[in-house]
């Protein structure tokens, strides 16, 4: 599994100082962790959990090649990607998702490419210390953008493989108000189905929307499974604040 340091190289800095550069989501991390038990259930279940709310984009600006993103501790520069030009090898930039809210986090994309090979990764910086946390991938390029919970104390991404269809990797971190802010919580993956959506009922459950691919061609077709997971959350509320 190829490491997500990249981000580290370029980053630069307008007005204030970047914090650190951290990484989870690792694979041996989650080894140690509990794996996410799911049950099958029905579509009005997922019908009537609340979508993910919209993610803010107004809080970076663009200034010819480059992206500017204010946080706490200043205003942090970084290379726009720009996908229409075509750079050969190496670093290639960086695009802007959006800010979550509940999370104070910006979510970004690098881009970069090694041996006529696209890579990229999921990373979220922190508006309050500017630090930065790269999400680890099972695979070349990002994580899709993370789903926070309701009361932000959670957040579930996921991975669909590329060259295995019907696989997917689902990962839970916690977010925490101590130094170490996003820490890994659960995982789970499988090679029976991939994710289209991931939806949260409650601070502690969620229901994904699954498939698994049928036929091939243009006779292929998604035939959909809901599954739901309850978290046992495990952490008190005197541990948000270490």
């Amino acid at each position: 599994m190829r490491l997500i340091l990249l981000f580290l190289l370029s980053i630069g800095v307008a007005y204030g100082q970047p914090g650190r550069e951290l990484a989870v989501g690792y694979a041996d991390r989650y080894d140690s962790l509990p794996t996410i038990k799911f049950q099958i259930v029905g579509k009005q279940l997922y019908d009537k959990a609340v979508p993910t709310s919209k993610m803010v984009f107004t809080n970076a600006e663009v200034e010819l090649d480059t992206l500017i993103v204010a946080t706490a501790k200043g205003r942090i520069t970084f290379r726009k990607y720009d996908d229409s030009l075509e750079n050969g090898e190496g670093f290639q930039g960086w695009q802007y998702m959006g800010y979550f809210p509940s999370l104070q986090m910006h979510a970004l994309v690098s881009h970069d490419v090694s041996e006529h090979i696209g890579f990229s990764d999921m990373v979220l910086l922190d508006s309050a210390t500017s630090d930065q946390y790269g999400i680890v991938s099972v695979g070349d390029v990002a994580v899709e953008l993370p789903v926070p919970s309701p009361d932000g104390h959670f957040t579930a991404y996921y991975y669909n493989h590329v060259y295995e269809r019907n696989s997917c990797f689902i990962g839970i971190l916690a977010v925490l108000n101590g130094k170490h802010r996003l820490s890994e919580k659960m995982s789970f993956q499988t090679k029976d189905w991939a994710v289209e959506d991931i939806r949260w009922i409650d601070a502690n459950s969620f229901v994904v929307k699954a498939y698994t691919l049928i036929g091939q061609g243009v006779q292929q077709s998604r035939q959909y499974t809901y599954y739901r997971a309850s978290l046992d959350t495990g952490i008190k509320t005197d541990d948000r604040t270490k």
